[in-house]
């Protein structure tokens, strides 16, 4: 569990999660005991310290608070019991206060040696766990005020000291600012006074030392009323005679062993985002000087996610606390031929100075020579693009005091005790921000909706942000949506992307190729999450999902989760996406494959929709059997313990099936689909969903001038406006081209249908004659063909048309057969809208005795019908 007190208080959890603790009590309760922890607490002591005597303390209120703070940290941290109360830390909890007194004990040892230089790194890291406001979440009480001064006193001192271990290291120019920082806080601070005009003395900068001792000494006078003191007035005494003394030697810097090698690419000036893996990269290379071996940190992730630039950003940030070196060794890994360690080693070997002849030849024996050179030293050791771990595991250091990170595309295991940072895309708002980086805020704010539309196209890929920023700034004159509209136009992201592209080459070129097969057939499925048998689908090959963990491991394929089967789900990302659909255009295999994958989807939907309530306006499909791609056991596995939640937790990937499958003048295929989704779209209410679905093949079976197709295209997405979502007359007009085209075919069960539902939006706008023609001719061909659907619509139009007109014993006598066709039916949503309309027009007829019963009907009708989701 980690602890951060030195600023606002920050808890994590063992996992590295944070622990929100929003109430004010119990943060400072938390800061009290974590400071307090070497002891128990009595209830009175904890009392004192959290709040002052006159603060009127309510009974059971500390209590209360313990109780939570037990919630949030767990009983075992805060354990109950009679002796007090003591919150326990375990060894390897991270406590920032004992970690700034561990990296100044450990700096005051440096520096009494003489090493000022490795003392001030220390001091910097030990400061580094302050943060501002200092101390935010300590009780202000009078008994908590001796811990926060000699907190405070405790920072002051470690100031002090790194101004000496700086001065002494010749680092005078770079403590200015802070010297001045540090006086802003603490004006009467003579030591920082005195130590910030030696520093500006140095600096070459004597007549700004000597009014800053004017400022000074007016500083002094104002708020105490006293003269500087006798250190302040030497040094300014010593400055005005330029004394010799002061003067920096280099000979006053003991003599250290220069550092074996600076090999950091230079850091990333855009570089933007990932505060939170920065910060877990720091905290684990800040192990390295008490950690029993060098701590590791794996970063994984896609190509142009920006694994290097994170690992060269940390490793600058972290190149003081590795005073002897930084070494990066380029590995090639995500190319077709992985840089051999042994070569590796000889060239980091020549570079920290060994001898060509000293260097031996095994891999094995150079090894051991890189681990040699390295031990006692304080080295950062950057391995980017590996491999395998084999590939790095002759590259580690082997003594405590170095620290490695390493970048590669394959999630290994393998290394043990890596700290594992995986990657994910950059959001929206940071990429944003590294634009403005790049382009300037000007252009970001000339506009913005054009620079969202680039930020998408990029699909939160770094390597893509910046490169499309590369593209802006050397092009001044270019307004953001002239690079937007290349991005998103008709022309292929990637070719305005060609270093995001060359990066996905070289991971898709290192691949073996069953696995670049499977990369390529993934550009198939879509931009959703998808199961693993939809993957085996589309290979014909049941063993697939080995090469699909293959492609996880190396970061080319993304798990989503786990779904309601128990099976692992996986997407491709955008960009990655259309590189495979570009090496699949022309692949002979691309076309039995979706075959065989629209199929597969057929064969699943269809099993779900014979497991679902129906819709009163059509009868159910014919069913596919026997079935060719679908077995038995995934219908057991996915459709049987819950079809409609398959159903609704499908519909993206159905929605691209036929969207894919209309495109490729598979229209009948699409057809298919939407039918068997239908009933359970509308029980969910996804009207607009089925809406778009049917005209989606309304489009493609009309580019194909398939009038039969495309008119029951029509007739069911004019069921969908008319029945579903309440706007008639908008479906007229697809009604009216339906019948156009069904009307040669006087016996279509399809015209029966249109006809009415025609009169249904006839009745509902109001024109009762159009309905009752259009009603009584539908009638009639619904008898013809024994069509129950149809009939029922029929027969309820004129059952409410001739109620509407005053024939009531019509209206009822036509009702009273809706309700016997529903029944035949065999649905019960239908018998639900017959016995409404039933109810209507008795009404409507004065037949008020005869309702009592029909609403009993109506109650045990209901409470048989499956409930809405």
């Amino acid at each position: 569990m980690e602890f951060h007190l030195l600023g606002r208080l920050i808890v994590r959890s063992d996992g590295g999660e944070p622990i929100t603790v929003s109430q004010p009590l119990l943060r400072s309760a938390i800061c009290v005991l974590v400071l307090k922890a070497d002891r128990p607490l009595t209830s009175a002591e904890l009392e004192e310290l959290l709040w002052d005597q006159d603060a009127g303390l309510k009974s059971g209120a500390l209590k209360t608070g313990l109780s939570e703070v037990r919630r949030l940290l767990t009983t075992a941290r805060l354990p109950p019991g009679h002796g007090g109360y003591q919150l326990r830390l375990h060894d390897g909890d991270s406590l920032d206060l004992r970690e700034f007194r561990a990296l100044a004990v450990r700096a005051r040892g440096a520096a009494e040696r003489g090493e000022a230089p490795l003392a001030a790194g220390l001091y910097e890291r030990a400061l580094a766990r302050w943060r501002d406001p200092p101390l935010e979440d300590l009780p202000k009480t009078l008994a908590m005020s001796g811990i926060t001064t000699a907190l405070l006193a405790e920072r002051r001192l470690a100031r002090e000291e790194l101004a000496e271990a700086r001065l002494e290291s010749g680092r005078h120019r770079e403590l200015l600012p802070e010297l001045r920082s540090w006086l802003a806080e603490e004006p009467l601070n003579e030591h920082f006074w005195s130590r910030l005009l030696l520093a500006l003395y140095r600096s070459g900068h004597k007549a700004e030392a000597l009014r800053t001792y004017g400022e000074a000494q007016d500083v002094l006078v104002r708020e105490t009323g006293a003269e500087p003191g006798p250190e302040l007035l030497r040094i300014w005494h010593r400055i005005k005679a330029d004394d010799p003394g002061l003067a920096f030697r280099t000979s006053q810097v003991a003599a250290v062993a220069m550092p074996l090698a600076r090999q950091l690419p230079p850091d990333i000036r855009d570089f933007t985002g990932r505060e939170d893996e920065c910060e877990r990269l720091r905290r684990v290379l800040s192990l390295a000087p008490s950690a029993p071996a060098p701590p590791i940190v794996s970063i994984t992730g896609a190509p142009g996610l920006g694994k290097t630039a994170l690992a060269v950003h940390v490793a600058h940030t972290a190149a003081a606390s590795f005073p002897d070196g930084q070494l990066y060794l380029q590995l090639a890994g995500a190319t077709a031929s992985p840089r051999d360690p042994a070569v590796v080693l000889d060239e980091v070997l020549r570079a920290i100075g060994a001898a060509p002849s000293d260097i031996p030849d095994t891999l094995a024996e150079r090894s051991a020579m890189f681990r040699s050179r390295l031990a006692g030293r304080r080295v950062l050791v950057v391995a980017d693009d590996a491999a395998s771990p084999e590939q790095i595991r002759p590259l580690l250091p082997g003594a405590p005091g170095c620290a490695v990170i390493v970048t590669s595309r394959i999630r290994s295991p393998s290394l043990d005790g890596a700290h594992l940072v995986d990657l994910e895309r950059l959001p929206p708002p940071d990429a944003v921000r590294m634009l403005t980086r790049i382009i300037g805020r000007d252009r970001i704010a000339s506009d913005r909706a054009a620079v969202d539309r680039i930020v998408a196209a990029c699909d939160g890929f770094p390597l893509a942000v910046r490169i499309a920023g590369a593209r802006l700034a050397a092009r001044p004159s270019w307004p953001p949506a002239h690079l937007a509209k290349l991005l998103l136009g008709e022309g292929r992201r990637l070719d305005h992307l060609t270093g995001v592209r060359a990066h996905i080459a070289d991971a898709y070129d290192s691949l073996d190729e069953p696995a670049r097969r499977t990369f390529r057939m993934l550009a198939l499925t879509g931009p959703h999450d998808v199961a693993p048998w939809v993957i085996e689908v589309l290979l014909g090959d049941p063993a697939a999902a080995e090469v699909v963990d293959g492609l996880a491991d190396r970061s080319l394929l993304t798990t989503a989760g786990i779904d309601r089967a128990g099976q692992p789900r996986y997407r491709l990302h955008d960009l990655l996406r259309e590189f495979a659909a570009e090496r699949l255009a022309g692949d002979p295999e691309r076309e039995p494959a979706l075959e065989r994958l629209t199929l597969g989807w057929l064969e699943l939907v269809d099993a779900a929709d014979a497991r679902v309530p129906r819709d009163p306006y059509f009868p159910a499909p014919a069913r596919f059997e026997p079935r060719v791609v679908i077995g038995d056991d995934l219908i057991a596995r996915l459709i049987e313990p819950d079809p409609g939640a398959w159903l609704d937790s499908e519909t993206a990937n159905l929605r691209t099936a036929v969207e894919t499958a209309c495109a490729g003048g598979r229209f009948r295929l699409a057809t298919g689909l939407v039918l068997r989704m239908a009933a359970s779209l509308r029980l969910r209410r996804r009207h607009d969903e089925a809406e778009h679905l049917w005209r989606t093949v309304i489009a493609a079976a009309d580019r194909q001038g398939d009038a039969r197709v495309a008119a029951h295209a029509r007739l069911r997405a004019g069921t969908v406006l008319a029945a579903d979502r309440g706007r008639p007359a908008e479906a007229v007009p697809l009604l009216d081209a339906c019948i156009e085209v069904l009307e040669p075919e006087p016996y279509a069960e399809d015209l029966a249908r249109a006809l009415a539902l025609r009169a249904y939006s006839a009745q509902i706008l109001g024109d009762p004659e159009p309905a009752r023609r259009d009603a009584e001719r539908g009638l009639a061909l619904a008898r013809d063909n024994d069509d129950h659907h149809a009939a029922f619509t029929c027969l309820r139009v004129l059952g409410l048309v001739s109620s509407e007109s005053g024939d009531h014993e019509r209206a009822v006598r036509w009702a009273a057969e809706c309700l016997e066709v529903a029944r035949r039916a065999g649905t019960e949503a239908s018998q639900d809208i017959a016995l409404h309309v039933l109810v209507r027009v008795k009404l409507a007829a004065g037949r008020f005795d005869e309702i009592p019963a029909l609403y009993r009907r109506v109650r045990r009708l209901r409470a048989a019908l499956p409930e809405e989701p």
